[in-house]
């Protein structure tokens, strides 16, 4: 019996050394930077979450756009939570539920920011017209600012199961089709693309994507999903781009948040699982821009 348990102590030790190793800490806000995050919460509005919980992991970034969305009221009660706990005041967009005809499954994108400390910028705020009817989820744009920096957050989130009305490939090959179009009428040069592909970005799709468009991945591939079993992390989904002349990146600052060891403690086996639980089956990815220049464009 002692054997067996001291056995399951040593391993508990090892899968939780291991989980760790995957994720990073956010930085401290400073008066020159700006935290940008994008969070894929499973089924957001649906299922069960604890939004107080979710407010303790989301209250350190300035702007998160939030993926998988199933309804406004959610992201009033998430908005409700990070108030209560910062004390400061928090806005949110939402974007129109979309589906495809031939499916009953819809989902749409948000976000929320600190007031002090991110505004709605100049310019475009919804969703990118699907003119090939290639996304089972429309892709949503807002145009953001703070100081001088003024950008546009795009969200993604690709299908995971392919169909007859379409692919996760084509959904990757199409947006090269769309940064493109888009750059004919909008002004904005300052891009943050961010979101779930579903793609490592070792993976084909993800390299024609950087070659096509002059997108630089700014995450290092990191490990985004959880294990079922609570043993770790699974795959590297969630990803963060930005457009060639957007300068403002700190370097090294792109990263998951271990939000298990930040709500619970630590990575034992039974608090992965309640975070996966109560939280999300993702993780949240962000990086650090310097805002204290001006502006570029």
């Amino acid at each position: 019996m002692r054997a067996t348990f001291w056995c399951a102590a040593v391993l508990a030790i090892v899968l939780a050394h291991s989980a760790s190793s995957q994720v990073a800490t956010v930085p401290q806000r400073t008066d020159d930077n700006l935290i940008v995050a994008a969070y894929n919460i499973q089924f957001f509005g649906e299922r069960s979450h604890d939004n107080t919980k979710l407010a303790q992991v989301i209250q350190h970034f300035d702007v998160c756009g939030v993926i998988e969305v199933k309804g406004e009221s959610e992201l009033v009660k998430l908005v409700d939570e990070l108030e209560a706990l910062t004390g400061k005041d928090w806005g949110y967009g939402f974007g129109v539920r979309t589906h495809r005809p031939g499916g009953s499954y819809h989902e749409a994108f948000g976000a929320v920011w600190r007031k002090d400390r991110v505004e709605l910028g100049d310019g475009v705020i919804g969703g990118i017209w699907d003119r090939e009817e290639a996304y089972r989820n429309d892709p949503y744009i807002l145009s953001l600012k703070r100081k001088n920096f003024d950008f546009i957050l795009g969200l993604l989130h690709t299908r995971w199961t392919d169909d007859e009305e379409g692919t996760r490939e084509n959904e990757v090959a199409t947006l090269a089709d769309y940064i493109a179009w888009m750059k004919g009428f909008i002004d904005e040069r300052d891009l943050i693309l961010a979101g779930d592909f579903n793609y490592s970005l070792g993976s084909g799709p993800m390299r024609q994507l950087v070659e096509e468009t002059n997108l630089r991945a700014i995450d290092k591939n990191p490990k985004s999903t959880f294990k079922r079993d609570g043993s770790g992390w699974a795959s590297s989904y969630d990803h963060i781009f930005i457009g060639p002349g957007t300068t403002e990146y700190q370097e090294d600052t792109c990263d998951t948040l271990d939000v298990t060891r930040l709500v619970f403690g630590d990575n034992l086996p039974m608090n992965m699982r309640k975070a996966r639980r109560e939280l999300s089956d993702h993780l949240p990815i962000f990086a650090v821009f310097d805002v204290s220049g001006p502006d570029d464009d």
